[in-house]
C-alpha cells in the first residue's frame, strides 16, 4: 500500500542514468583489485628477496671462487632476478665490519620513463588514493637504522628482513640480511637492500598499463553510453510531443501533421514506430472525418427522400385507412429523429469551436431556467436548491450551452427517476467553482461505467425502452458544452439520501468562476 500511495515513477533516462550511476562502481572496484594485486606482488618480492639473499650466502659457502672470479668480471651476481642497478649487496665479516659492498640503489628523484597507458593508470591509482587511503602490508618490523637489527639476528644464525622508513615513517627499501657460515660456524652476514619503488617495479607498471587501458576503455563506454541514451531519450520524447500535439484538450485529432521522419540518420525499431503511428494517425483522422461529415451527409441526403415519403403517406391517409399506414407514419418520425440526434452533436460541436465565450450571471440564469422547468412541467417532480450562488456569479461562456446541458441531464433523470424522491437540482459556490448536482431515485449505473456514459454513441438504456430512439448522445453533448467552458462532468450513484436508505444517481457539473477562467486562459 505504501508504494502504490508513493506513486514511483521513473523515466527511461532515468533509469538509463541510474544504470549508468551503478556501473561507476567500476574504478572503485578496479582501485580495491589494484591494491590488493600490490600487497601480493609485495609479499611475493620480500620471498623472493629473501631465497635470493640465501641464495648469494650459498654461493659465498660453497664456491668462493666462483664468487671470486665474477668479481674479477664485473659481474658479482648472475642470478636472473637480481639487478644490481637497482639493489646493493653488502658482506659484514665477524667483527661487524662491512668488507665489501657491490650495487647501487637508484636516485629517489630519478623517473622512469613509461608509455602513456602506464601514466593514465599511475595517476588514477593516486587520484583515487586521496579519496581513499589505503596502507600496503609490511609484514616485517620497520625502523630508520634496521641495520644493526638484521647483522644481529643474521649472527645468530637467522634470516630476517625489515623495512628502513624516512622521516614520514613511509618505507624506503626492503633489507634480507642471512648469516655466512664455514664449517658451520657463522663467519659474517650478506645484507640485500632493494629500493621500494625498483623492488616490483616491472610488475607493477605492467599492472598500471592494464588499468590505464581499462579506465579510457571504460570512459568511451560510458559517453557513448551517455550520447546513445541521451539521444535515444530524446527521440522518445519528441515522439511522445508530436502524439500530443495532434490531439486537443478534448481528445479529437488536431489538423496538424504528424513528422514522419525527422530529418537524422535514424533507420531503426524507433523510426519504424514513428512511421506506424504516422500511418495509424492518418488513418484515424481520415476515420474521423468521415464519422464527422456523415451526420451531414445523411441528413442532407435523406431529407429530400422523406420529405417525398412524408407527403405520400399523408396523401395515401385521405384514401385508404389501415393499421400499418400508421405503423409506417410511426417508423418515418423515429428515423426523424434519429437523424437529427445525429446532426445535433455534429451543430453543437461546430458552434462551440466557433462561438467566443462571453461572460454571464450563473446564478442568475439558473434561477429562470428552473423556474420555468417547474412551472412548465409540473409533472415531472423538480425541486431546485440554491445555496449561495448569487446573481453577480459571473462564468465565462454561452449560458444558452448551460441550458441545453442542464436539458440533457434532467431529462436522463426524468427517464430513469423511480418518483421515491424528487428530482433535485442544487447549486452552490465551493472553491472558486459553481457546483450543480442533479440526483435522481432509481436504477443505479453499472460499475465501470460512470465514466463511460459520457463517450458518444454509449448508453445504458434498453432497447426500445420508451419506443424512442436513443444513440446515446445526449450526456455526450453534455461533456462537450462542459469542456467548453472548462468545466467537469461526471456521475456516482449514491446509497442513502437524508439519512434514509436509498438508491439513485448523482450528476455533478462542476464550473470555474469567471476570475478562474481568466487565469486559465
Amino acid at each position: 500500500m505504501a508504494l502504490k500511495s508513493l506513486n514511483l515513477r521513473l523515466s527511461i533516462r532515468t533509469r538509463f542514468f541510474v544504470l549508468l550511476l551503478l556501473l561507476t562502481i567500476l574504478p572503485f572496484l578496479a582501485y580495491r583489485f589494484a591494491i590488493d594485486l600490490n600487497r601480493i606482488m609485495l609479499t611475493n618480492q620480500a620471498i623472493i628477496q629473501q631465497q635470493t639473499a640465501k641464495n648469494l650466502s650459498l654461493i659465498l659457502e660453497n664456491r668462493p671462487d666462483l664468487w671470486a672470479l665474477q668479481i674479477q668480471a664485473g659481474t658479482p651476481t648472475q642470478l636472473p632476478h637480481l639487478n644490481l642497478n637497482n639493489s646493493v649487496i653488502w658482506v659484514v665479516n665477524a667483527n661487524g665490519k662491512t668488507t665489501y659492498v657491490v650495487g647501487q640503489l637508484p636516485d629517489l628523484n630519478q623517473d622512469s620513463q613509461v608509455d602513456f597507458f602506464t601514466l593514465v593508470g599511475k595517476t588514477l591509482i593516486k587520484t583515487l588514493a586521496t579519496f581513499i587511503p589505503y596502507s600496503l602490508p609490511y609484514p616485517y618490523p620497520q625502523s630508520k637504522t634496521p641495520e644493526l637489527t638484521l647483522i644481529q639476528n643474521a649472527f645468530q644464525g637467522k634470516t630476517i628482513q625489515q623495512y628502513r622508513m624516512d622521516d614520514n615513517n613511509k618505507p624506503i627499501s626492503l633489507m634480507a640480511a642471512t648469516p655466512l657460515r664455514f664449517n658451520n660456524r657463522v663467519i659474517g652476514t650478506l645484507v640485500l637492500e632493494e629500493r621500494m619503488e625498483t623492488l616490483f617495479s616491472a610488475s607493477l607498471n605492467y599492472f598500471y598499463r592494464i588499468v590505464g587501458i581499462g579506465s579510457i576503455i571504460f570512459l568511451i563506454v560510458i559517453i557513448g553510453a551517455i550520447i546513445h541514451t541521451a539521444s535515444l531519450s530524446n527521440r522518445i520524447l519528441r515522439l511522445d510531443n508530436d502524439v500530443k500535439k495532434m490531439f486537443n484538450f478534448k481528445g479529437q485529432l488536431n489538423d496538424l501533421e504528424f513528422p514522419d521522419k525527422m530529418n537524422m540518420y535514424y533507420e531503426d525499431e524507433l523510426s519504424d514506430l514513428r512511421h506506424h503511428i504516422h500511418e495509424m494517425l492518418k488513418q484515424l483522422g481520415a476515420y474521423e472525418r468521415y464519422l464527422k461529415q456523415l451526420p451531414k451527409t445523411l441528413r442532407h441526403e435523406l431529407h429530400n427522400p422523406m420529405n417525398r415519403l412524408s407527403m405520400a403517406l399523408s396523401l395515401l391517409e385521405n384514401d385508404v385507412q389501415h393499421i400499418q399506414l400508421g405503423y409506417a407514419q410511426h417508423a418515418l418520425a423515429q428515423l426523424t429523429l434519429i437523424i437529427a440526434s445525429l446532426s445535433e452533436a455534429t451543430s453543437i460541436e461546430d458552434s462551440l469551436k466557433n462561438q467566443t465565450p462571453e461572460p454571464f450571471p450563473i446564478g442568475l440564469m439558473l434561477n429562470h431556467y428552473m423556474q420555468n422547468n417547474i412551472d412548465l412541467h409540473p409533472e415531472w417532480n423538480l425541486k431546485y436548491i440554491n445555496q449561495g450562488v448569487s446573481d453577480d456569479i459571473m462564468v465565462l461562456g454561452d449560458g444558452f450551452m448551460i441550458e441545453q446541458l442542464l436539458d440533457k441531464l434532467i431529462s436522463n433523470a426524468k427517464d430513469f427517476s423511480d418518483n421515491q424522491i424528487p428530482i433535485t437540482v442544487k447549486t452552490e459556490l465551493k472553491d472558486q467553482k459553481v457546483i450543480i448536482s442533479i440526483e435522481n431515485s432509481g436504477a443505479l449505473l453499472p460499475e465501470g461505467y460512470e465514466q463511460h456514459i459520457f463517450e458518444g454513441m454509449t448508453s445504458i438504456r434498453e432497447m426500445n425502452q420508451d419506443e424512442h430512439a436513443h444513440l446515446g448522445l445526449g450526456l455526450y453533448i453534455a461533456k462537450l458544452i462542459a469542456d467548453y467552458h472548462h468545466g467537469q462532468i461526471y456521475a456516482e450513484n449514491f446509497h442513502e439520501y437524508h439519512g434514509q436508505p436509498l438508491h439513485g444517481v448523482r450528476f455533478t457539473l462542476e464550473l470555474p468562476i469567471l476570475k478562474t477562467v481568466e487565469k486559465t486562459l
